[in-house]
C-alpha cells in the first residue's frame, strides 16, 4: 500500500519563509533609502553644473555678463544677466539638499561676455544633501569648466 504525502505547507515553514522575506525587505528598504539620498544630491549638483554651463553659453550668445548667486545654508540661487539678477526670481534645489558653502564675494560668480570667461577664476559651490552627503561643483579655471565632484 502506497503511503501518501501530506500536502501543503507546514506553519513553520511557514514562519521560516515570512522571516526570510522580512530579511530581506528590510535590507532593500535601507539599500532604497540610501539610494533615495544619493540621488537628491546629484540631482542637486546636476541641475546647479547645468545652469552654469547655460549661463556660460548665454553670456558667449548675447554679449550680456550673465551671473550665478546663491547664500550659504540656503536652498535658492538666483540666475540671470548681472544687471537684472536681483529682480530675478529665484529657483530651487531638490528637496533636502541646501548650499553648504559658497564661493566668497556673495556667493557670485560671473561669466562675461563676449568669451564667456569668468570673472574669479576657480570657484566652488558645496552642496549638502539627505544623510550629510556632499558634492562639489567646482568651476575650473578662467574658462568656466564646471566639474561635479565628491570631497
Amino acid at each position: 500500500m502506497k503511503r501518501l504525502s501530506p500536502k501543503g505547507v507546514s506553519l513553520v515553514e511557514f514562519l521560516i519563509v515570512l522571516a526570510v522575506l522580512g530579511i530581506l525587505l528590510g535590507v532593500g528598504f535601507v539599500s532604497l533609502r540610501s539610494y533615495q539620498e544619493s540621488l537628491a544630491i546629484r540631482e542637486a549638483a546636476t541641475q546647479v553644473a547645468t545652469e552654469l554651463l547655460n549661463i556660460r553659453q548665454q553670456a558667449r550668445r548675447q554679449s550680456v555678463n550673465f551671473s550665478f548667486q546663491a547664500d550659504a545654508n540656503s536652498s535658492t540661487y538666483g540666475v540671470g544677466p548681472s544687471s537684472s539678477l536681483p529682480q530675478l526670481p529665484q529657483k530651487t534645489l531638490p528637496q533636502g539638499v541646501t548650499f553648504q558653502s559658497v564661493p566668497a564675494g556673495e556667493g557670485r560668480v560671473t561669466f562675461l561676455a563676449p568669451y564667456g570667461i569668468v570673472d574669479v577664476a576657480n570657484r566652488t559651490y558645496v552642496l549638502q544633501g539627505p544623510g550629510n552627503r556632499i558634492l562639489n561643483v567646482h568651476i575650473v579655471g578662467s574658462t568656466g569648466k564646471v566639474v561635479v565632484r565628491a570631497p
